[in-house]
């Protein structure tokens, strides 16, 4: 596929991985061998004889950006610490304990405290990544008290928003949902109820995570924070959508919330696109986030790390 120059190239080199369901079965591996370091909010296990550069300070800087973003989900976070599991490449991850799916770049397990990842050989991936099961560790610890799971597209929401918040600049989400094409988006009432891993192209899934990505920002501005985390509150108590939309954000249903949404949409991305000539915007590209969960939830209380 062409991908055009400016921004949206930018983004897509940065962080299109190409997800492969039919890798080689990686032969099983003998256990990690485990080297600890702690920092005032982690516990960071590295499988290589040296961690990552600077990993106990860069966790430290994320852990600030995720607690002014997630901690009204997951107050645990100021006082206990998290277990973050370093392999030292993709092969043995892919054959390490934890027996992650073929295409996983990283696991998050509420229940255990605990995030796995490997070490991509690049800081500014591996705290992408690094971001993005954090915000599902701390989110779905929050419907977990529930013993529930958080609706797909909020959940993937924030993780990639928290994921966009972990560059130094602006990140590579922000920048795509400038010179993204809204007709791609889907009507908000169908993709409230859409499963990702069920759409039957790159693209269609690739827009999808932008979606997501963008409801929840819109949802979550900064004068909206209060009523974000009221209107997963209700949610998380069983409550509709549509009278949660209505009570916090005076919205009735997807439709409204929809001619509200794609116009903050359309004003983001006219502001992000001041200075660009008009041929830097994109009529075509595919992009998946750093990080694709995994597609489906583990039950509660099975397959936990030791």
């Amino acid at each position: 596929m062409k991908i055009r120059s400016g921004p949206v190239r930018l983004f897509y080199l940065l962080v299109f991985p190409v997800l492969i369901f039919s890798l080689p079965v990686t032969a099983p591996a003998a256990p990690a061998r485990w080297h600890l370091k702690t920092s005032p909010h982690f516990e960071i296990y590295h499988e290589a004889a040296w961690a990552p550069q600077s990993i106990s300070l860069e966790l430290e800087r994320l852990y600030g950006k995720l607690r002014l973003g997630v901690s009204m989900f997951a107050p645990w976070m100021t006082r206990e610490k998290t277990k973050i599991y370093i392999y030292a490449t993709r092969d043995s991850y892919l054959s390490g304990e934890f027996k992650p799916p073929p295409w996983s770049k990283g696991l998050a397990y509420f229940s255990k405290r605990t995030v796995v990842v490997f070490d991509p050989g690049d800081m500014e991936k591996l705290r992408a990544v690094t971001a993005h099961e954090l915000a599902h560790l701390y989110f779905e610890s929050y419907y977990g008290e529930y013993l529930k799971y958080p609706p797909r597209w909020l959940n993937e929401g924030l993780a990639v928003m928290m994921e966009d918040l972990s560059y130094d600049e602006e990140g590579p989400w922000s920048r795509a949902l400038a010179y993204a094409i809204t007709e791609n988006f889907q009507p908000l009432d169908d993709f409230f109820r859409t499963e990702p891993e069920r759409l039957r192209s790159a693209e269609r899934i690739s827009y999808w995570y932008l979606q997501a990505f963008s409801a929840v920002s819109y949802l979550y501005r900064p004068s909206k924070r209060l009523l974000f985390g009221n209107f997963c509150a209700a949610l998380r108590k069983g409550g509709e959508m549509n009278s949660a939309l209505w009570k916090f954000y005076r919205l009735n249903g997807p439709v409204s919330m929809e001619t509200a949404w794609r116009g903050w949409v359309e004003a983001y991305g006219e502001k992000e696109r001041q200075g660009f000539p008009p041929d830097r915007r994109s009529d075509e590209f595919i992009f998946k986030p750093v990080q694709l969960t995994r597609f489906k939830f583990v039950n509660f209380g099975s397959t936990e790390p030791r």
